[in-house]
C-alpha cells in the first residue's frame, strides 16, 4: 500500500511538470504570441477621445491645450531591443470617416485650422525589455477654432524600426476637439443714444438694458432704442461676426411689418475689449418710423 502511494505521488509530481511546461506555450486569451503594436488611445467602445478646450477672453493669453498618445508592444515578451514607432497625423481616416457622416446627412468633420496645433516630431521609443513607448503630445490653440466646429485628429502609427506588424483595428486615435466659449458678453448694460424721424425730434436715451446670449455669436436685447414695455414686444437681436466683430441688427415688434433693420451706409460693431456696441438701425411702432443711433456700454 505504501509503495503504492509513492507511485501515485510520484505520478501527480510528473503530471505537474508536464502541464507547467505546457502552459508556458499557451496563448491567454487577447494576447498575441508574436510581438504587435497598437495605440491605447484608440477606440475600445467609445469612438473619440474628447477634447474641450476654452477661449480667452479678449486681452488675455490663450492656453494651449497638451493631449498624449502613445503605442504599446503586445506580446508574450517585452521590446527585446529598442523599437522607433513613427506616428502621423492620418488624412484617409478623416476621410473615410467624413464619407460616412455626408452619406448620413450629417456635416463632416474638419482637421484643426493651421497653425492651431503642433504636432512636434510624432516619433516615440519603446525601450528594450519595456512594452509602453514614451509619451509625445500634440498641442491646441483655441484662438484660430470657431465655436460651430466640427474638428478632428486621427492619429495613426505609420511604422515601426525594426518592422513590428501593427493591429489595423487599433492602429489610429481619434481626438475630437470642441471650442467653448465663455459668455462675457452677457450682462446689463448703460444704454445712451439719439433717437430721430419719428415726429417727435432728437430724443437722447439713457437706460439700462439686458443682454443674452442665445446662440453662437447671437444675443438678444430686451428693450428696442427707449421703448418701454407699455409699448410692445421690443426685443431685438444682435449677430456678432467673430472675425471683425461687425454686427447686424434684426427684429420686430408685435406685427411683421414692424421691422427693425440694420440702417443702410453704416456699419454696427462690437468692442470685445471694452464690452461696448455700437448700433445703427431703423424701426417702427404704431405707424411710427424711427432711426437710432445707440451705444451699450457694460456694467
Amino acid at each position: 500500500m505504501k509503495n503504492r502511494n509513492h507511485q501515485l505521488t510520484l505520478l501527480f509530481v510528473v503530471l505537474v511538470i508536464v502541464i507547467g511546461a505546457c502552459q508556458k506555450e499557451i496563448n491567454l486569451p487577447g494576447i498575441a504570441n508574436d510581438p504587435i503594436l497598437y495605440m491605447p488611445q484608440a477606440p475600445r467602445g467609445n469612438p473619440f477621445n474628447l477634447v474641450e478646450v476654452i477661449s480667452r477672453e479678449p486681452g488675455q493669453q490663450d492656453t494651449v491645450y497638451y493631449r498624449p498618445y502613445s503605442a504599446y508592444l503586445e506580446g508574450k515578451e517585452p521590446a527585446a531591443q529598442d523599437v522607433q514607432v513613427e506616428f502621423m497625423i492620418d488624412h484617409q481616416k478623416l476621410d473615410s470617416l467624413n464619407a460616412l457622416e455626408e452619406a448620413a446627412g450629417r456635416a463632416p468633420y474638419e482637421l484643426l485650422p493651421a497653425g492651431s496645433y503642433t504636432e512636434g516630431s510624432m516619433k516615440a521609443t519603446i525601450r528594450k525589455n519595456e512594452r509602453i513607448s514614451d509619451i509625445p503630445q500634440f498641442g491646441i490653440n483655441p484662438k484660430l477654432l470657431k465655436e460651430e466646429g466640427k474638428y478632428l485628429i486621427p492619429i495613426s502609427i505609420k511604422n515601426a524600426v525594426p518592422n513590428v506588424p501593427v493591429k489595423s483595428a487599433l492602429k489610429t486615435a481619434y481626438y475630437q476637439v470642441s471650442l467653448t466659449v465663455p459668455d462675457f458678453v452677457s450682462g446689463t448694460y448703460m444704454a445712451s443714444g439719439i433717437r430721430n424721424g419719428d415726429g417727435y425730434g432728437t430724443d437722447p436715451t439713457k437706460v439700462k438694458k439686458t443682454i443674452t446670449k442665445v446662440g453662437n455669436h447671437i444675443y438678444e436685447v430686451n428693450l428696442i432704442a427707449n421703448l418701454g414695455p407699455w409699448c410692445c414686444s421690443n426685443q431685438f437681436r444682435l449677430k456678432v461676426n467673430p472675425v471683425d466683430n461687425t454686427v447686424i441688427v434684426s427684429g420686430h415688434l408685435e406685427e411683421a411689418g414692424n421691422l427693425l433693420t440694420n440702417r443702410e451706409g453704416t456699419t454696427s460693431s462690437f468692442d470685445p475689449l471694452t464690452n461696448t456696441f455700437v448700433l445703427f438701425y431703423n424701426y417702427s411702432y404704431y405707424g411710427y418710423g424711427a432711426q437710432m443711433t445707440e451705444t451699450l456700454k457694460k456694467l
